[in-house]
């Protein structure tokens, strides 16, 4: 047996629904929300690999209000004293929304351009 579990990232407010409707797949043995970095999870079971990257692929990624998944393959059934990689399927890429972009260093600051007036105002010597 193939599983994967799906990490999924969706719009705030239609998470029941698609909880909901994630459940009506043949192949979807488990959704929850969860709390966190992802606001749900999923898992697939299937005897096929393929079949499990259709679902995703053809399906849940096209779900409306989904943001993004991220897809871990169960490595319980694989056998890794085996010396061909055969076994081990196609890594299946990440969607990554446009409005998640890497982070840009700082900008430069040039110490001769501060706001601040570092000459002494000689209408602020005397304070007492």
């Amino acid at each position: 047996m193939n599983r994967d579990f799906v990490l999924i990232n969706c719009d705030s407010g239609p998470e029941k629904s698609l909880i909901e409707e994630l459940k009506q797949l043949n192949d979807m043995k488990e959704v929850h929300a969860t709390l966190g970095e992802f606001d749900m999870i999923a898992e697939i079971e299937s005897e096929k690999p393929e079949k499990l990257k259709n679902i995703i692929s053809d399906y849940i990624r096209k779900l409306e209000h989904i943001k993004s998944i991220n897809t871990l393959t169960s490595a319980e059934d694989f056998d890794f004293t085996s010396s061909t990689n055969d076994e081990i399927p196609d890594l299946i890429p990440d969607i990554i929304p446009e409005e998640k972009k890497p982070l840009e260093p700082p900008e430069e600051i040039d110490e001769d351009e501060d706001d601040f007036d570092d000459e002494d105002n000689d209408d602020n010597k005397d304070c007492s």
